[in-house]
């Protein structure tokens, strides 16, 4: 019942740890401990280097404020000693040198505002100590060794004069939907003076939507005010003594030698839901809800007045739920507060709509609605639902029974009428008390629209073009819809013009860019594509291309995605290098240098390729690199012959078709032909062929 003393005697300075244990009549334990140092004289092993020892230095207190002084104890491993003692904040703000006696020095920092939000402290020790020898006993009649130490403590200044004392008090914490409130926010500094003309943000937000994130207020303070420590490097040069053996240094002696860190209310009346009410309601307004925005306010602009105060009025959203009230003060470039508070928008009878996000036209679905009743008391309350674009297969009117502080869910089944936007409005009344909410969805088209394609001539005259009865078609939707055109230029122009627009200089752009356009520049000029540029302006893009993409090869002769000296990409590279090969090969002038390091990287693909890319994603880039080889005159029919025997059928579509033109063995070609043809998918306008290289398909584009 009462505390036990217990005394001890350090007869060693150093480093304490300091436990107690206690045992109750069931055998349970607990344990507390404490550290404490003491100054003076300590023992220690013996050292044949001069290595670095440690300084402790322990500061007495945890953190500091302006105008402070920090007494920092350096509890040092020497008698006694001369260091330097080092302060640094951004940068080195003092060097000072003090004495060692009795082993400890007791330094004094004045703190500054200008030290928030921490000071690095570090003490450098040098002295000499005596020599000992292998049994650790003390040699006489020898020089001292050189000896140093080295200690660091960071001394925390927390923001306390820049941080404001910032208060956001609704006027009333509870209310109604749509009702009127107000915030009054008080701004204070540390010394509790008011902040006259301090910036308010304040924010008033659905709790629930916050709730989906886990949204926390950041307060400005750790923004701005987060640690920072200086960094110190220290060179020390007595790491780089050298101690003689004690006996040799005896005897050199003998011979004469020696050394040393938050809307608007609508009213409308309420609807009779034809079999009477649980009391007389006639004449009852119900105020419908129909503004559920989240976000009450976001006043980014307010300001105090003399007295540190402004006052926010606002109007609630119609919603039923908590806000939270978020204030942000600031005060010039340095002083920043924060402060949060919460409204709560309910009423004593309320209407609980929880409809589908979406309807498709034809859906037979139930509405559920609830009715809460927030009293003390049971409730018998008159539910009815009008709606609009839904047809409710029964009545539209129930009445149930709410017991005090509990809810009911009443469901309605309902079915869509036609695709646009259903809405409903719910009204619950139960004598003086209402609510009511009005929901719209969409409802949408539960088809699709199907295309076809045939092609032909028209030289002269017309053509008569049959089209077989559509089938599984809604009535009451779509149409037929037939579009011509002259020629299929028109959708390769606005691939062009895609990709002359593409504004991210990344490899695969530029070789995206310079292929189309080597490819299809003659024929974009001679019909004179609208949009885009003269064929000199296209070989110019060409040619700005081709300097820019030559730019980003690295060493290794490939190239990455965005900059030189990262990271090659085996697909980008080799896109690259294809892109390069067609614009020589059409009259653009490429480096030297830069083909010559790319083919050595396409001829080394195997060894490019990282491990972690699955066996089809590899042979595609080795069915790739080969076909890009050969149409820069490096036909390896050798190596694409090879991948066809030891994958054959196992290669996906493109694969095939890389290699397919470098293989020279007709029996090969004959087979690939015909796994080509067996896995066409063809229709009215075009051949398809599907491949799926499954996670790793973000790697080959």
């Amino acid at each position: 019942q009462t505390p036990v003393g217990c005394e001890f005697a350090a007869d060693i300075g150093g480093r304490y740890r300091i436990s107690a244990d206690v045992v109750d009549d069931a055998g349970r334990t607990s344990r507390s401990e404490l550290t404490r140092w003491v100054a003076g004289a300590r023992s220690g092993p013996p050292s044949r280097r001069i290595d670095l020892e440690a300084a402790n230095l322990i500061p007495d207190a945890e953190s500091y404020a302006a105008g402070d002084t920090a007494e920092i104890l350096v509890d040092s491993p020497f008698a006694s000693a001369t260091g330097l003692l080092t302060i640094a904040h951004n940068q080195i703000i003092e060097l000072r040198t003090f004495e060692i006696a009795d082993h400890a020095a007791v330094l004094e920092v004045p703190i500054t505002d200008d030290h928030v939000p921490e000071l690095a402290v570090q003490v450098e020790i040098v002295s000499t100590t005596e020599r000992t020898a292998d049994d650790g006993t003390s040699l006489d009649g020898v020089p001292h060794r050189p000896a140093y130490a080295s200690g660091q403590a960071l001394l925390r200044v927390p923001p306390l004069l820049r941080t404001l004392d910032v208060t956001a008090e609704p006027a009333s914490t509870v209310v109604k939907p749509g009702a009127a409130a107000s915030i009054a926010v008080e701004v204070n500094d540390a010394g509790g003076d008011p902040v006259e003309g301090a910036n308010v943000l304040l924010i008033v937000v659905d709790e629930a939507v916050l709730a989906v994130s886990g949204y926390e207020l950041i307060d400005p303070i750790d923004v701005f005010y987060r640690p920072r420590t200086a960094r110190l490097h220290t060179t020390r040069g007595r790491g780089t003594i050298l101690l003689e053996s004690p006996q040799e240094l005896l005897r050199l002696i003998e011979e004469d030698y020696a050394e040393s860190e938050r809307g608007v209310a609508v009213e409308e009346a309420a609807a009779d839901s034809g079999g009477g009410g649980g009391s007389d309601s006639a004449g009852l307004q119900v105020d419908v809800r129909e503004n559920l925005d989240a976000l009450a306010l976001f006043d980014p602009e307010a300001a105090t007045d003399a007295a540190g105060r402004i006052t926010v009025e606002f109007d609630l959203p119609d919603n039923l739920t908590r806000y939270r009230v978020m204030a942000v003060a600031v005060d010039g470039a340095e002083r920043f507060g924060t402060a949060e508070s919460a409204i709560t928008a309910q009423l004593p009878l309320q209407v609980r709509p929880s409809a589908p996000r979406f309807l498709n036209y034809g859906d037979e679905f139930e509405l559920p609605i609830v009715v809460q009743n927030q009293t003390d008391s049971a409730m018998e309350v008159d539910l009815v639902v009008q709606t609009s674009n839904l047809e409710l297969a029964g009545s539209p009117g129930r009445r149930v029974t709410v017991p005090a502080n509990d809810r009911v869910e009443v469901r309605f089944p309902a079915r869509t009428n036609s695709p646009g936007t259903a809405r409903f409005r719910a009204v619950a009344v139960s004598g003086d008390h209402a609510d009511a909410q009005i929901v719209a969805l969409p409802v949408y088209t539960p088809a699709t629209s199907e295309a076809f394609a045939t092609y032909g001539v028209v030289d002269e005259g017309a053509v008569v073009q049959s089209i077989a009865a559509l089938r599984d078609v809604i009535p009451q939707f779509g149409g037929l819809e037939i579009n011509t055109s002259s020629t299929a230029l028109q959708a390769l122009t606005d691939a062009v013009l895609y990709l002359s627009d593409y504004r991210y200089a990344s490899s695969d752009a530029y070789a995206s860019r310079i292929l189309a356009i080597s490819a299809l520049r003659d024929v974009l000029g001679a019909f004179e594509a609208e949009g885009l540029g003269s064929p000199d302006e296209l070989d110019a893009t060409v040619r700005r291309d081709i300097a820019e993409l030559s730019a980003l090869q690295n060493s290794d002769g490939g190239f990455g995605w965005w900059s030189r000296n990262r990271p090659s990409s085996p697909y980008q590279s080799i896109q690259a290098m294809h892109a390069l090969i067609v614009a020589q090969n059409e009259g653009f002038t490429v480096s030297d240098g830069v083909m010559a390091s790319g083919h050595w990287y396409l001829q080394s693909i195997e060894d490019r390729i990282p491990a972690g890319y699955s066996q089809r994603s590899s042979d595609m880039l080795l069915a790739y690199a080969l076909h890009v080889r050969s149409l820069g005159g490096d036909r390896d029919a050798r190596a694409a012959l090879a991948l066809w025997e030891r994958r054959g059928t196992d290669l996906e579509s493109d694969a095939l078709a890389w290699i397919w033109p470098v293989v020279d063995d007709d029996a090969v070609e004959a087979s690939i032909e015909r796994v080509l043809n067996n896995r066409v998918v063809e229709s009215a306008g075009a051949a398809a062929f599907i491949t799926d290289y499954g996670e790793d398909a973000y790697l080959l584009l």
